[in-house]
């Protein structure tokens, strides 16, 4: 099995190497001037399907050679302590993409402690952010230009460590505490916040956290397997002919757009809190607007718009616990007319084995995180 994962490895990288320099594309580097992200192309299956394999061989050929005993000691419990440096303390904002600076440069920019500075920025340098062209010199690489040019991507850092992290450390002292709970408020985050309140009343009182949060899911949301075009092309919209769809939870609408955009005789609610959905018409394409009207409801409760042909339900019931799934389903049973469809479009934990290592493993963290936060 070690051979055969070292010649698996070997011949996935050349297929990749060779497709990326027939195509004229650079090959991955973290130098600062590399690519940010992949350059496989989404319906390259049999590349996409190559890389996919490097990175699960790769992994599983460092656990072998680690050996049981040191592969359960290569986890630390402090692996995210230097990127939450990075974005709490503005350490990668301190000095400019393309220039470099001194450990003291940085304590300097930041008001954080020169030995600190140093620590949390060779703790990045050794997970290949940031780098240190010479002794007490530090440089930008391509992962750490990704929190200064891109606010979703430091969000989404900021965010995992702020948030995410306090929580995941305090879920199994809930799971304790609330021994079977499936109230939104009895959980990790909840602990690690000190109230007694779920997450989004939390953030509803902390709005900048709110808004890195959302930037945070959106970056997740965007990603390979989450575009929009799988929402638009794998389900028969067109046989509905001038229905109306309702978007329970669909936050500004951005799902009915590009449903929209495709079939022009649909007509669509999108129905959110109003903290959500306010100013959202105004982005709707003008030709649009007619079909996409906006309402302000909270989904636990009865749902007003009686008689429509879907209601679409997009990355909403995975935040809930079981008894509150079944309350969000029950509350549309007085609007549902005969031959009404409850679409469902959300993240479902596979059979272990049918994806990739990889992706099981993002899929599994997610289910994770959502008892952390939402139980």
């Amino acid at each position: 099995m070690f051979h055969e994962l070292a010649d698996k490895i070997a011949a996935n990288t050349s297929k990749l190497n060779d497709y990326l320099v027939a195509n004229g594309l650079p090959t991955p580097s973290f130098d600062v001037d590399g690519p940010s992200d992949t350059l496989v192309p989404k319906n390259e299956f049999d590349i996409k399907a190559a890389r996919v394999a490097i990175i699960d061989n790769t992994q599983e050929l460092r656990r072998l050679v680690l050996g049981p005993r040191e592969y359960l000691m290569s986890y630390t419990h402090d692996e995210l302590i230097s990127q939450q440096a990075i974005t709490r303390f503005g350490l990668a904002h301190a000095f400019t993409v393309g220039s470099e600076a001194s450990f003291s440069d940085i304590a300097a920019a930041t008001g954080l402690n020169e030995t600190n500075v140093q620590q949390f920025i060779r703790h990045a340098i050794m997970k290949d952010i940031l780098v240190e062209p010479r002794p007490g010199v530090v440089a930008h690489n391509a992962v750490s230009r990704l929190p200064i040019e891109d606010q979703v991507i430091h969000d989404w850092v900021g965010a995992s460590t702020d948030d995410l992290w306090q929580a995941a450390s305090q879920t199994c002292n809930a799971l304790e505490k609330f021994p079977g709970s499936q109230e939104s408020n009895e959980t990790g985050f909840a602990l690690a916040n000190q109230t007694d309140k779920n997450v989004f009343e939390v953030f509803s009182q902390f709005p900048s956290r709110a808004r890195r949060f959302g930037n945070a899911m959106r970056s997740f949301t965007e990603g390979t397997g989450f575009e929009l075009s799988h929402v638009v092309e794998n389900f028969p919209w067109g046989e509905l002919k001038d229905g109306m769809v309702v978007d329970v939870g669909g936050s500004q609408g951005f799902a009915c757009v590009a449903i929209a955009h495709k079939f022009p005789s649909l007509s669509f609610v999108v129905q959110d809190l109003e903290a959500v959905i306010e100013g959202a018409e105004k982005q709707v394409p003008p030709e649009l607007a007619p079909r996409i009207k906006y309402m302000v409801h909270d989904f636990l409760t009865e749902q007003p718009i009686k008689g429509a042909d879907v209601y679409f339900f997009r990355w909403i019931l995975h935040n809930w616990s079981d008894k509150y799934c079944i309350k969000i389903l029950q509350s549309l049973v007085p609007a549902l007319k005969p031959g009404a469809k409850i679409v469902l479009n959300d993240n479902i934990p596979p059979e272990p084995g049918v994806l990739s290592k990889w992706q099981e493993d993002r899929l599994r963290t997610m289910d994770l995180t959502m008892t952390e936060i939402q139980n």
